[in-house]
């Protein structure tokens, strides 16, 4: 499992999702990270009790930054010491399979994958340029399956041109214990009349943060009662754009912000609703994904791979993207419920919806996908009624 993991992000959450549900069903794992970044993932690895090998695995960039420009410089000084570091991994460890999550990381250990199957696990939205149509070309010889972390995702792989025998879809999962379902004293009273909505994740400009405020000034105008809670870190000048549009409406003091708290329990512990309104397409939608594993109902754009996690389930509502109206119309049926039902109760309700964004529902799928991979079956015909489940759930 190739994983370069800088910081820990969905991407890497993922991973140490499959990396767990793959060695539990008794296949042999060795995860390669990379010496860059800040060891929080190789800290996730050694808590997993899983072996790994670090290596500098970087970038080699073509943006013209002193940054971009200083790492391809250093990646290609330490690249003899990557090569010979992958080859007596790949010498002692003997993969079957080696999967890639990040087309960088393949780019760099080009000259060395070959004779193995290959597989890369793509996290991200390429678009159709002809950059990137010309890459994927090249990655294609040496990739035996793409798969795509959403159906989205594995509509613009094919776009890009690569061959649809090649590109697969399995899910993401959310890894989830019971018990950490929020208790019903928390979960189904509102604060004081008024119903707790939550955003949750970077703050920039893309995530519709915007969107969600010219919402809650039209429930302030219609005196519907709310607070609303702003989870994570991001762009400081983007923040202060927002508290200025925040402070026009005369929303301070109905609007908290909460700061990146890690623990995902104590943030949907305390909202009734959460928003997702990104304005560009998601490659998946962790945080609506998570927000309905923790029993919150959702608000999401109709963009990118959210339709496929905020689907048929109740109290789960997809919007046009830049609608603040539409936002605001759901937040007020939701508003207007006369109690929030507990998580639990919530979560029973909506269990096949749950199932399918489990993790466990993700590594079966994986497992299955990876099982034909190894035994020829995708050059053979098969590996489509073989893996069916990876290719169309979709979800």
């Amino acid at each position: 499992m190739v994983c370069g993991a800088g910081v820990v992000y969905g991407r890497e959450q993922v991973t140490i999702s499959l990396i767990e549900g793959l060695r539990d069903r008794g296949h042999e794992i060795h995860c390669l990270t990379s010496t860059w970044g800040d060891g929080e993932f190789a800290k996730l690895l050694e808590k997993s009790s899983v072996p790994y090998t670090p290596l500098p695995l970087g970038f080699i960039s073509k943006t013209v930054s002193w940054p971009a420009i200083w790492m391809t410089l250093d990646q290609m000084h330490k690249l003899p010491a990557l090569w010979r570091g992958f080859q007596k991994l790949i010498k002692t460890f003997r993969p079957d399979i080696i999967v890639h999550s990040n087309f960088h990381h393949i780019f760099v250990l080009w000259p060395l994958l070959r004779s193995r199957v290959n597989v890369f696990h793509v996290h991200d939205n390429f678009p159709a340029t002809p950059f990137y149509r010309r890459l994927f070309k090249i990655l294609s010889r040496r990739i035996t399956a793409f798969v795509g972390v959403s159906k989205f995702v594995a509509n613009t792989l094919i776009n890009l041109g690569l061959p649809q025998s090649k590109v697969f879809h399995v899910l993401n999962g959310v890894a989830f214990d019971d018990s950490e379902c929020r208790t019903d004293s928390n979960g189904n009273e509102k604060q004081n009349g008024a119903i707790r909505i939550g955003i949750v994740g970077q703050v920039d400009e893309w995530k519709g943060h915007e969107d969600l405020i010219d919402a809650l000034h039209i429930l302030d105008e219609k005196q519907e009662p709310f607070v609303c809670r702003i989870f994570g870190a991001g762009s400081e000048e983007f923040a202060v754009k927002l508290k200025n549009k925040i402070g026009q409406y005369g929303l301070t003091n109905k609007i908290e912000w909460m700061g990146f708290i890690a623990n995902r329990k104590s943030i949907y512990d305390n909202l009734d609703v959460c928003v997702v309104p990104s304005r560009m397409s998601e490659a998946f939608g962790m945080v609506a994904a998570e927000a309905l594993m923790y029993g919150v109902p959702v608000v999401a754009s109709r963009r990118g791979a959210l339709p496929e996690v905020v689907l048929h389930g109740e109290d789960t509502y997809l919007v046009e993207p830049r609608s603040p109206e539409q936002i605001a119309d759901q937040l007020v049926v939701l508003s207007g419920s006369s109690t929030i039902r507990s998580a639990k109760a919530w979560r029973a309700a909506n269990a096949q919806t749950l199932m399918a964004l489990s993790a466990k529902r993700m590594v079966d799928e994986m497992e299955e996908l990876l099982d034909g991979l190894l035994v020829g079956a995708l050059h053979k015909g098969s590996l489509a009624t073989k893996s069916m489940l990876a290719r169309g759930s979709g979800r």
